[in-house]
């Protein structure tokens, strides 16, 4: 009886717990989606030949059904009301999973959007990014990660990291306000 009551105690307070995140971020404002990068000048591998005054780059692995499916499917009609403001905003989709076929990348950021860029990474790269992004991954086989969106904008020859977009669903607002405000 005793461990019943305890056990529906702390199910009562998981239930709270998944109703009141989502609330969060509509009393803690803007703040709640988004982080402001520290200063941070990156020039990852693949953005070398990038030419867009704003990139957003989504970290994940291809077929990762948990987190980049949702994420990615979400993320396409957000692209879309990017590109009717700006045509000058390229997506990148990294694959975090050395152990996959290279070729995986491209067509499985497309399936989702066809202006989706994909990327495979190494070994030696994804422990570059993982560095340079912060990122955390845990897992081989069936990975784990953030399922963060990442906001750079050119500055001269490279990109500097300017916003991390953290919750779900992404705040489309505050995505269109800073690519317009960084890209003016």
């Amino acid at each position: 009886m005793k461990q019943t009551l305890i056990g529906s105690i702390i199910l009562l307070s998981m239930l709270a717990l998944l109703a009141v995140f989502p609330l969060s971020a509509g009393l803690l404002g803007e703040k709640a989606h988004a982080l402001d990068a520290p200063a941070n000048r990156l020039n990852p591998w693949f953005l070398k030949d990038e030419t867009a005054s704003a990139v957003l780059v989504y970290f994940g692995y291809v077929g990762c059904t948990s987190i980049c499916i949702p994420a990615l499917n979400e993320l396409a009609p957000l692209y879309r009301k990017i590109q009717r403001r700006s045509d000058d905003v390229s997506f990148y989709f990294v694959n975090l999973n050395p152990t996959q076929d290279p070729q995986w990348a491209e067509p499985f950021a497309r399936s989702f959007h066809p202006d989706f860029k994909g990327v495979y990474a190494d070994l030696r790269q994804v422990s570059r990014l993982e560095k340079d992004f912060n990122l955390a991954i845990s897992g081989e086989s069936e990975m784990s990660h953030s399922s963060n969106l990442y906001l750079m904008v050119r500055n001269g020859s490279g990109y500097e990291l300017k916003r991390i977009y953290t919750t779900h669903p992404y705040h489309e607002a505050s995505v269109l306000d800073d690519i317009q405000r960084y890209t003016r």
